[in-house]
Order: structure tokens, then C-alpha cells, then sequence
């Protein structure tokens, strides 16, 4: 018991303390009031009042309790002091009341303060500034204001503790606020007071939001020329903003603002750079929430997709010119991203689907040859790949899952960042048709007019995805096939090499519709597959490929009588594409000769036949070259002239060994096939022979190998009667040239054939 009675003396005396201290603090209080008031009695202005109130103003956002108490305790006796004593003249204005934004605004967050005082207190202060600012307005002390005086009862309301009910008394404490802050002050009040949003006071921070975002509903449209300052004071309190409900606060408050300057609000957030920030994301975000602005949103910035420059070219002395990326296709393409990540927007995305998957694909074409940034010290973005994620998150947020499944296994999301992007639309266009018919026609009202476009990849883009409707049989609409087709007609004149190609492929898809639609345009058709084979500026050789893969498509579908009067012309036009460095163009140059075979049978039977034999080695000695497309097509193709050829021998051998994917012992089928065409065709082996050595010269070892071994067949297979018949010093003296050729595999072959000429 001993020991315990020192403790509760020692409890009573620190109890006591405190009880002393916070009377003397009572009483400084009270001579801290009269003292100030003393000083505002010598100068009763507004700068008088500034002179005291500069002071106090750091304790009323103080993070400690008790300093924002007595702060504002003492700043509220000064107002109401300043208040009684206060006289002016008749022609005095509100805004020699300068102090009045700062007040109010450092005032209207102390209304939701966790401490009930503080609360007390903020309403008493800003009702007498408000009452002062009446004065300053040239009306009596004595007359009433109601909406002022309400706010006698706001403050016996905010004894409330309950966050519900303390709301409300903020929103209607705010609803006073942007009734009588004046509209001269209005700009100063709304940026001190975003102040607030990061105060330390969590309540304090949340009720400053429901006091800006009632002002920015009431009085926004009042600050046109504040919207660039205000998006970025925001963005700025934003980044220091720890607590979420104010964050989220912060955020509305901004999208309500927009509600009156959505163009001027687009326009600052576009000017902040890319990849965007934090900040700048939850803003798009949170203004797409709102679906009356949404469509706005994007009427905006498919406007600016369509009327912005996508990139700025720039000259390089005796090199390409290099592409440089523009901001505001680059935001733009950024912020609907973010925007489609945006649930609320589904319904208006789905509504304008068309027109913003079309100006993103265009999009895409032209970010494919943006010059990336390198090296650079600050993250960057690279223009296609966003453009590309842009794509993928208008797919997921129209719903269309099958279409983006799709694009991630046949790599197409990758395909549409590189050069390779024409082979991506087709993919997404062919995906679209099976997934999402209903869009495919608005898509091409929406693309038809970039057909025409200045910029190239916009018609490659255009032309790519025309090509596959055309291929997916346009969804059966004849209507929209013929459409396509003169679309695509009127662009064979295009002078991009690239769009040549694409518009013959899609003209070549025709195939796809059926015989009835392939006979009705066969002509024209026929026509443009033969002008794509003359093109001469065509240096990859594209364009005749597509000809030529078109062309064989084609004739499988029609009668001899649509192509007899240039049958002979094709096969000569295709003849030099067999010898063609690029082996998918060798490749189609055979299977088209082998379809033309369909039409050899008839009124046009010797004249194909000639031809047959003029590419007759040709195709032998290709049978046996390095690319396996090119030996399968020229075993295809010698199947299909083996009728033909009036030997029953020789096709019987093609139809029996030429199997397309079979092993063939290459060797022992030309020498047993030089016996037959001796037998058969004895007036054309010294023609065959000649054309064996002009392959002499052939750019591929493997050729002139097969070239050397298949004269030798021709040679020592001939009867000695007929041996007169050939030139052989000529024959001899070229496979002696070979001995000497680069390649060993050439020179075992010049030697092979050579021994077999020993009787010669």
C-alpha cells in the first residue's frame, strides 16, 4: 500500500498540470484575440486583416489538432471583430476584399475536420466572411442574407459525427460557397482551395472534394480560361494525394469540371507526354465513366486520329526518308486505350465500333514506319506497338474474344507491329467476318474513302482488308463483292508497288465466290492478272506473284473459251518467272502452267503443246532444286501435262513416280525418262539437249548439276544413227566449262555426264 500511494500522488499532480496549463493557454488565447484585434482596430482594411491573417493561416492546415484549433479559434475572432468595426465608403467593390478567397478556402476544408471545434469554428469564420464580402458589395450590416444565415444551422449540424450526415452538411455548406464567392474571385478560391486535397486531415481532404465538385457543377463553365491551369493543378495534387476516397474525390471532381469544358480538358491531358503517368491514366479513366461524355470523348479524338499529320517526314541525304512520330496521334491512340480499359464505355464503344476500329487500323499502317526513339533517357512509347494494344483493347472491350484469340494464335498482334502488317489485317479481317458480321459492313463505309488516302499505308491498309472480304466471300452480300471489286480496280494504277499487289490478290479472290460470280467478271478479272504480270516496277517480284497465284485460282473456274484468245500469251509471260531468284514466284509460275494444262485439250491443243515443250526442261531440272514448293509444283505440273505430251509411256512414268511429297531417285528417273523421250520424241532431243546447256549458266549449282547429268542421259542413251544429228563439240565444250565450275557438285555431275559420252 506504501508503494502505491506515491503513484497517485504523483497522477494528481500531473493531473493538475495539465488542468493549470490548459487554463493559462485559455487565458493566452483570450489576450492573443485582444491583442490582434487592438492592432486590426489601428488599420480596419483588408490589408490590415491580411497583415494578421498571413500569420495564422499556416496553423489552419496544420497537421497538428491542436494548432488548427486554436488558429482557427483566434482567425474567427479576428473575422468578427473585423466584421463589427468594419465602415466603408459608397463606392467601395468586393474585390478590395482580396483576402476573401484565401479565407474561404482554407475555411471550407476545416468543415468535415475530424475535430468537432475546428468544425464549429469553420463555418462561424466563413459565415463572416461572407458576411463582410456583403458589405464590400455596398449592403447594410443590419440586412439579412438568408442563404447566409443558414449556415447557422449548418453549423449546429456539424455536431454530427456520422460521415453520411457530415457529408451532406459539406454539400450544403459547398452549395453556399458557389452561390456567393464572387465570379471575380472564383479562379484564386478553386486554386487555393485544391489545396485541400492534400491536407493532412483525411476528413478534411475528403470534404475539400465535395466542395470542388459541387463548385466545379455550379460555376465551372465560369473558368474557359483557366481549364489548362486547372487540369494541371490537379494532375500535380494527384500525384501527392495518399488517401483513396479523396483520390477517387479528386478524380470526379475533374470529370465534372469536363462536363463544361470536355474539348479544352482532352486537349491539356493530350499535351502531357506519353506513356502517361498514374495521374494521367485514372483521369482518362474516370472521365470515360461518365457515358454522356464518352461519345464526345471519342467524336474528339477520332477527329483528331483522321485530321492530325501521323507522322513528320524528314529528308536524309542519299538515303529514305525517316519518319518521326507526332504528338497528338500518339496521345490520342494512348488515351483510348485507357479509355477502352474503361467497362462503362461498352455500350458506346459498341455503337461506334466501326469507325474506331477502322481509324485505328489506319493508324496502325502509318505507326509501322515511325522511326523509334533510341536510346532516350525517359521511358518512350513506340507508336506502333501502342497502336497495336489500342486494337486489341477495343476488341476486348466491344466483346469480341474469339477475334483477339485468334490474332494471339496466329501471332497477328506482333505481325501488326512490324512491316509485315498487310498479312496481319487480312488474319483480323478473316477473323471479323467469322466472328463479328455485323460490323463488317460499316467497317468498309468507314475505310472506302481512305482508298484515296495521301498517305501510302493508309491504302495498304484499306486494300489489305478489302482483299480478304473478297476472299471471305463479303458475308454473301453480292452487293458489297461488286463494291469491293471496283474499289480494288480503281487502285491497280496505285504507285505504290504494295497497293498493285494487294488489289490483284483481292481480285484474285474471287475464286472464292463460285463459278456463277468468277464467269461474270472473268474478263476483267483476266485483264488485270495480265496487266499485274507486266509491271515493271515491281522489285520483289510481288505483283507477279500475286498474278500469277490469282491466275491459277481463276482458270480452275472457267471455260476455255474466256481465256483461248491469251492462253499462249500467259504461258509466254510466265515463262521467265521460272528462272526467278525469288522461289515462291517459281513455285507459282508452275502450278500455273500446270492449270493451264485444263485448256490444252482443245482448239488451243498445238499451239500449248509447243509450249509445253519449250519449258519441258524447265521443268525437269527444277524438280530437283533446293526449295521443296518448287519441286512439288513442278511435279504437279508435269502430271498435269503428261496427257498432253501424245506419249502414253512417258505419262505413265509422271503419274506413277511423280507423287508430290514421294522420294524420287532423281538420277535413275532422267535416265530412264531419256530413253522414252528418245523413243517417243526423237525430233526433239537435239532441241532438248540445247536447252539443257543454256542452263549451264544457271545462278544455282543444283541446276546446272541436274542440267550437266540430264544431257548426259539424252547423249549416251542415243542411238549411233541419231548421234549425227546433235551438235556436240558445242555440247561437249560447254560440259568441259562445267569441270571447271565453283561448285563441286557441278563439276561431279560435268564429269558424270561426260563419261557417259565415251562412245561418242
Amino acid at each position: 500500500m506504501s508503494a502505491e500511494k506515491p503513484k497517485e500522488k504523483n497522477a494528481e499532480l500531473s493531473q493538475a498540470a495539465l488542468v493549470e496549463s490548459e487554463q493559462l493557454m485559455g487565458k493566452s488565447l483570450v489576450c492573443l484575440k485582444r491583442l490582434l484585434c487592438q492592432l486590426l482596430q489601428k488599420d480596419v482594411s483588408a490589408e490590415g486583416l491580411q497583415r494578421i491573417y498571413k500569420h495564422l493561416e499556416p496553423f489552419i492546415t496544420s497537421a497538428r489538432p491542436h494548432e488548427r484549433l486554436r488558429s482557427i479559434d483566434v482567425s474567427v475572432a479576428v473575422l468578427e471583430f473585423f466584421l463589427e468595426k468594419l465602415q466603408l465608403p459608397s463606392d467601395c467593390d468586393v474585390s478590395q476584399f482580396f483576402n476573401l478567397p484565401s479565407i474561404l478556402a482554407r475555411f471550407g476544408p476545416r468543415c468535415s475536420d475530424d475535430s468537432l471545434p475546428v468544425r464549429q469554428f469553420a463555418v462561424q469564420g466563413i459565415k463572416a466572411t461572407l458576411k463582410t464580402a456583403t458589405i464590400y458589395e455596398g449592403q447594410p450590416k443590419a440586412q439579412k442574407d438568408e442563404i447566409i444565415e443558414a449556415l447557422d444551422i449548418l453549423k449546429e449540424r456539424s455536431l454530427a459525427q456520422e460521415p453520411n450526415a457530415l457529408f451532406a452538411v459539406v454539400n450544403d455548406i459547398s452549395k453556399v460557397l458557389a452561390k456567393k464567392v464572387p465570379a471575380a474571385q472564383l479562379s484564386e478560391f478553386v486554386f487555393i482551395l485544391l489545396d485541400g486535397l492534400i491536407d493532412p486531415d483525411s476528413q478534411s481532404s475528403s470534404g475539400t472534394c465535395v466542395v470542388l465538385n459541387s463548385l466545379m457543377r455550379q460555376r465551372g463553365g465560369e473558368l474557359s480560361s483557366e481549364v489548362e491551369k486547372f487540369v494541371k493543378s490537379v494532375h500535380e495534387r494527384l500525384g501527392r494525394i495518399v488517401i483513396p476516397q479523396t483520390r477517387t474525390g479528386t478524380l470526379r471532381s475533374l470529370r465534372t469540371f469536363s462536363g463544361h469544358h470536355l474539348i479544352a480538358v482532352m486537349t491539356s491531358l493530350l499535351e502531357f507526354p506519353v506513356p502517361y503517368d498514374r495521374e494521367i491514366v485514372d483521369s482518362w479513366q474516370t472521365l470515360a465513366g461518365d457515358k454522356q461524355l464518352t461519345r464526345h470523348m471519342f467524336e474528339h479524338m477520332l477527329d483528331l486520329l483522321t485530321n492530325s499529320l501521323p507522322y513528320k517526314e524528314r529528308a536524309e541525304r542519299g538515303a529514305a526518308p525517316i519518319f518521326l512520330p507526332m504528338p497528338v496521334p500518339m496521345a490520342s491512340i494512348c488515351a483510348l486505350t485507357e479509355v477502352f480499359r474503361t467497362e462503362d464505355t461498352e455500350e458506346v464503344v459498341q455503337s461506334m465500333f466501326h469507325r474506331l476500329f477502322s481509324a485505328i487500323i489506319l493508324r496502325i499502317g502509318c505507326a509501322t514506319v515511325i522511326k523509334k526513339a533510341e536510346k532516350a533517357k525517359v521511358p518512350t512509347s513506340d507508336p506502333a506497338r501502342d497502336a497495336v494494344m489500342c486494337l486489341r483493347e477495343l476488341l476486348v472491350r466491344a466483346e469480341l474474344t474469339d477475334v483477339v484469340n485468334g490474332m494471339d494464335e496466329a501471332f497477328a498482334f506482333q505481325m501488326l507491329e512490324t512491316f509485315d502488317f498487310p498479312q496481319g489485317i487480312t488474319i483480323l479481317a478473316r477473323l471479323l467476318c467469322a466472328s463479328a458480321p455485323s460490323y463488317v459492313g460499316q467497317v468498309v463505309a468507314s475505310l472506302t474513302s481512305s482508298l484515296s488516302s495521301l498517305y501510302e499505308q493508309h491504302r495498304v491498309v484499306t486494300c489489305s482488308f478489302f482483299s480478304e472480304l473478297i476472299n471471305q466471300k463479303c458475308l454473301g452480300d453480292l452487293t458489297l463483292v461488286e463494291m469491293q471489286m471496283n474499289s480494288l480496280l480503281g487502285r491497280l494504277i496505285d504507285q505504290s508497288h504494295i497497293v498493285r499487289m494487294l488489289c490483284i490478290r483481292g481480285l484474285g479472290n474471287v475464286s472464292e465466290l463460285g463459278s456463277d460470280q468468277v464467269h461474270k467478271y472473268s474478263t476483267t478479272i483476266l485483264s488485270a492478272m495480265m496487266s499485274g504480270m507486266d509491271d515493271r516496277d515491281d522489285p520483289m517480284d510481288l505483283i507477279t506473284l500475286e498474278s500469277m497465284s490469282g491466275l491459277s485460282k481463276i482458270i480452275s473456274q472457267i471455260e476455255e473459251g474466256h481465256v483461248r484468245a491469251i492462253l499462249i500469251n500467259i504461258a509466254l509471260r510466265i515463262r521467265p518467272c521460272f528462272e526467278k531468284p525469288k522461289p515462291e514466284v517459281r513455285a507459282a509460275a508452275f502450278v500455273l502452267f500446270g492449270k493451264l494444262s485444263k485448256f490444252g485439250d482443245g482448239p488451243s491443243r498445238a499451239p500449248f503443246l509447243e509450249q509445253i515443250h519449250n519449258n519441258f526442261i524447265s521443268l525437269l531440272l527444277h524438280m530437283n532444286e533446293d526449295d521443296h514448293n518448287v519441286v512439288v509444283a513442278c511435279k504437279e505440273a508435269l502430271r498435269e501435262v503428261g496427257p498432253l505430251l501424245e506419249s502414253e509411256s512417258v505419262n505413265k512414268m509422271f503419274q506413277k513416280h511423280l507423287v508430290p511429297d514421294g522420294h524420287l531417285h532423281y538420277g535413275e528417273f532422267m535416265n530412264d525418262l531419256s530413253r522414252l523421250l528418245i523413243a517417243d520424241f526423237n525430233d526433239k532431243i537435239s532441241f532438248y539437249a540445247m536447252g539443257c546447256v543454256t542452263f549451264f549458266k544457271s545462278m544455282w549449282p543444283s541446276i546446272k548439276a541436274n542440267a550437266a547429268l540430264f544431257v548426259g542421259f539424252l547423249l549416251g542413251n542415243l542411238p549411233k544413227e541419231r548421234r549425227k544429228q546433235m551438235s556436240k563439240e558445242h555440247i561437249c565444250g560447254a560440259l568441259i566449262m562445267l569441270l571447271r565450275d565453283p561448285s563441286p557438285d557441278v563439276r561431279v555431275a560435268a564429269a558424270s555426264a561426260s563419261s557417259l559420252l565415251h562412245e561418242f
